[in-house]
């Protein structure tokens, strides 16, 4: 059964089943299949309500919740099985109401960076939401150093990859700036505004003030 918000969604207690469950179970296979399983509930429409439950880990969790969602992570990074949400793809085009139009699955960090940058038929989300879940998912992955190598290169890979069609160039270049400062031990607040900066030097300005659906 897909799942529905209410008005006011309780993120806190969200984050705390997600650390519930897996603290629970035994293996990293059995708590990547609950990671699969929340998306798959959630649907794609509300796949920035999954990065809600990530962010307020990464922003309220202790050391050893925000480890174990970590080590999750890495479990699925491994596998080739990162929960991804899907966005319009750059440059996919629209007939009739958007029924031909193609989409693209993206992992948290590259969602969000092309979210920002390529608003498609999803409500643009803000710099001020970006910069906020940016920056927790970032300390979230870091707390484990596999996960955040792990990361890096699978975001080089998609930086790489210009043919694949998920990424304008300007995402590209704003997710190379963020992965050679985070790689290179810059903290998450620094990488993420390098990203941000590149994004805005675009001319996404007028974006800054508009207000997310989910996002705060």
């Amino acid at each position: 059964m897909a799942w529905a918000l209410s008005s006011d969604p309780d993120w806190h207690a969200a984050a705390q089943s997600l650390v519930d469950g897996c603290t629970a179970l035994e293996t990293g296979e059995l708590r990547v299949r609950l990671l699969e399983r929340l998306c798959t509930s959630l649907g794609d429409n509300l796949y920035p309500a999954f990065l809600e439950i990530l962010c307020a880990v990464g922003e309220y969790g202790d050391w050893n919740a925000q480890g174990l969602v970590a080590e999750t992570l890495v479990h699925a990074l491994s596998t080739g099985r990162l929960p991804s949400g899907k966005l319009t793809a750059w440059g996919a085009y629209t007939v009739n109401s958007g029924s031909f139009a193609q989409t693209r699955s993206l992992g948290p960090i590259e969602y969000l960076c092309a979210w920002y940058a390529q608003p498609g038929g999803r409500s643009p989300l803000s710099a001020d939401a970006f910069d906020r879940t940016a920056r927790a998912l970032l300390s979230l992955i870091a707390t484990k150093a596999d996960a955040k190598a792990l990361y890096c290169a699978k975001l080089r890979a998609d930086v790489d990859d210009p043919l694949e069609g998920s990424l304008a160039r300007v995402t590209r270049v704003a997710l190379s700036e963020l992965i050679n400062i985070w790689q290179a031990g810059g903290s998450p607040d620094t990488a993420v505004a390098h990203c941000l900066s590149a994004l805005n030097g675009s001319g996404l300005e007028r974006l800054a003030n508009l207000p997310p659906p989910f996002l705060r």
